[in-house]
């Protein structure tokens, strides 16, 4: 009798252990890492922002390739084979990197480099990106930067790899042209997760302004899930 006492006494103290995450303490909540930010189990509320429609973006954005490279040749500079060249360069490239912005992504197939007209336009668009979220209720969020100026190269890489996008003669090889994903961006705050498709909404109103001011060409790529820009 004294051994069965014994024996049920310790099972429930192992009960206990593990209901209690198995050091005497009270479990916690699982937590989970979001946006570096821990978070409880609880899901985060997705809100809905304010979009003003302006058509189909495929419609509205579809400048074609070729004007792309004739604003490009004539604005930008020489095709580069590698960074070592642009030092050599007559018109100025400046380099960009995640400010606050934008969010430049880790470029594997380009380099963080543009013109300054071009680098002046991603920062206005971001800046006009981020208010606009802003403006309407959200919280910070910031545009990502998928890919800017490229060689022959990596161009050559691009097409091997399966982008039918990544023509020989691309607008991205004279530092005017810039990729800005619509399907993933910054959050900057975590307490606040807006609907994805009201932010890509609020890029293409963004967009939509800064073209019809004649400072850039526009193309919805539609495989790539991104705006191709080009300055003017």
């Amino acid at each position: 009798m004294k051994r069965f006492i014994i024996i049920a006494v310790t099972v429930a103290m192992l009960v206990a252990m593990m209901c209690c995450g198995g050091d005497g303490k009270q479990a916690e909540p699982r937590l989970q890492s979001m946006n570096g930010v821990e978070e409880a189990d609880t899901p985060t509320a997705v809100h809905r922002l304010r979009v003003r429609p302006i058509g189909s973006y495929s419609r509205v954005f579809n400048d074609l390739n070729a004007e792309h490279i004739a604003v490009a040749r004539r604005v930008g500079i020489k095709p580069i084979a590698s960074l070592y060249d642009a030092y050599n360069l007559r018109t100025p490239i400046m380099k960009i990197s995640t400010c606050n912005d934008f969010h430049v992504d880790e470029l594997t197939h380009s380099l963080p480099y543009l013109v300054p007209q071009a680098t002046r336009l991603l920062h206005d668009i971001g800046r006009s990106f981020s208010d606009s979220v802003i403006a309407r209720g959200g919280k910070k969020y910031k545009i990502r930067v998928t890919s800017v100026t490229r060689t022959d190269h990596t161009v050559a890489r691009l097409r091997r790899g399966g982008n039918v996008n990544a023509t020989v003669e691309s607008a991205h090889r004279y530092g005017t042209t810039f990729d800005v994903s619509y399907i993933r961006f910054v959050c900057c705050d975590s307490s606040f997760v807006a609907a994805p498709q009201d932010l890509r909404g609020i890029l293409a109103e963004v967009l939509d302004y800064y073209r019809d001011k004649g400072r850039c060409l526009v193309k919805y790529e539609v495989k790539q899930g991104c705006f191709h820009i080009t300055a003017r």
